[in-house]
């Protein structure tokens, strides 16, 4: 199960306050859309193969992207050729977007195929290691590039992921998954307290506030200055942060981040994507001491079950576990204990967490479950080894721990990817993304 599952949702409206006066950013444009807005309610996210000439494709991918952000219709009426406007939206310019936001990721097949220099890449781009990962999807390819499209009105991001394939012919789609949320954090919308997921347990604690914490930012957002900073992997058989008498162990073939990131990347990010159907009809067959042991939380209102719930007392309250790791009231395979054990040497390995549910139709009943988003500044020192070294090692904190009960209702993993979303050459031209020259 993907870090801290009940921490998907982010409430972050705005970006850091002057972030380039600590992390200047040569193109001036800073992350795209779609990562430190508020989120809106309905996402799409959608993989594509690259089929024709990779600079041609990008070329046109990039007009269109363009045009949904403008709200440019075409008005074409000649019956003899062929719309390029499809029509759900009607023909009529200047249309509500209804806070729509289309952020692009390449994989690392994407710059293969753009013929990129290995010096001039994303230094921690690679293919998913689905086996590693421990995962057997569906559908394993994750497609050259990846759009992340949301909106609150589900037909206006319906018709961005319409005009791609009708527009672009030089794209194939891989796969496209719907996700909902019932909290975007909007004026007049649902309270904070109510943003929950599927298995009814609060989502948001914990997660990173990049927009707002310049620390959090710098966790989430390349810095080529800084990769010097990066955690190394741990010795294994160390007791150390975790307590006198607990030393995990870990997969020996970890890894570790190699190289320098090209001055491109800064204020780029890297997505991980992991799209999973999870098995609710037991999950809600589970008591509730069941199910509060398999998380580590109370499910009314979120505080760590190591907690008396005393007065002052809530979700963000930290568990007794991060003062006492010895402490095992939240038992050491509960998710919010595997997915973030909340010690000192482990808080440059965070990550920003905008995960939607997953909410689609299937044979014999509504398909739910979670459409797992996490941006980075690395893959390997952050998503890669939470999964891997505490997530799904049965040594972590301690030999014998178990790995995270939650994976159990994690019964399906569909598809993903990792991806690298470049930053903007401009800072109010959300479709001028940044691509290398060969």
């Amino acid at each position: 199960m993907p870090p801290e599952r009940d921490c998907q949702v982010t409430t972050t409206p705005s970006v850091p306050t002057d972030p380039s006066a600590s992390i200047p950013t040569p193109h001036g444009g800073g992350p795209q859309a779609g990562i430190l807005n508020r989120p809106s309610e309905h996402l799409i996210l959608a993989a594509f193969n690259i089929t024709g000439d990779p600079s041609t494709t990008t070329t046109e991918l990039r007009q269109v992207v363009k045009n949904e952000l403008t709200s440019t219709l075409s008005s074409e009426n000649d019956p003899s050729v062929a719309q390029a406007e499809t029509g759900e939206l009607g023909y009529a310019a200047h249309h509500d977007r209804a806070h729509l936001t289309i952020t692009v990721g390449f994989a690392s097949t994407a710059y293969d195929k753009l013929n990129v220099a290995q010096s001039s890449r994303p230094a921690d781009l690679v293919p998913i290691p689905w086996d590693k990962l421990g995962d057997t999807p569906d559908d394993p390819n994750g497609g050259d590039i990846v759009l992340q499209i949301c909106s609150d009105d589900p037909v206006v991001a319906e018709h961005v992921l319409r005009q791609v394939e009708h527009n672009v012919p030089g794209l194939s789609t891989a796969w496209a998954h719907t996700g909902v949320q019932r909290y975007t954090s909007r004026q007049g919308r649902v309270a904070t307290r109510e943003a929950r997921g599927w298995i009814g347990f609060l989502d948001g604690t914990s997660n990173l506030d990049p927009a707002h914490v310049q620390d959090d930012y710098q966790l989430t957002f390349v810095n080529p200055d800084a990769t010097d900073t990066y955690p190394a992997i741990p010795a294994s058989g160390q007791p150390g942060p975790y307590g006198p008498t607990n030393a995990p162990t870990f997969p020996d073939d970890l890894r570790p981040f190699n190289g320098t990131e090209p001055g491109w990347t800064r204020d780029g990010t890297y997505l991980c994507a992991r799209i999973s159907v999870n098995d609710l009809a037991t999950w809600d067959k589970a008591s509730l001491d069941d199910q509060q042991a398999t998380i580590g939380r109370r499910k009314v209102d979120g505080i760590s079950s190591d907690l008396p719930g005393s007065p002052g007392q809530t979700d963000q309250t930290p568990p007794n576990f991060a003062a006492n790791p010895e402490d095992e009231t939240v038992a050491v395979s509960a998710h919010i204990r595997k997915a973030n054990p909340r010690t000192a040497d482990d808080l440059p390995r965070r990550i920003f967490r905008r995960g939607y549910p997953l909410y689609e139709g299937g044979s014999g009943t509504i398909r739910r479950g979670l459409i797992f988003l996490s941006y980075a500044r690395s893959i390997s020192t952050q998503f890669e080894f939470i999964f891997r070294a505490w997530l799904t090692n049965p040594d972590f904190p301690r030999p014998g721990a178990g790995i995270d009960r939650l994976r159990a209702f994690d019964t399906t993993v569909l598809t993903g990817g990792y991806y690298f979303v470049p930053p903007l050459d401009a800072p109010h031209e959300p479709w001028s993304w940044h691509l290398p020259t060969t």
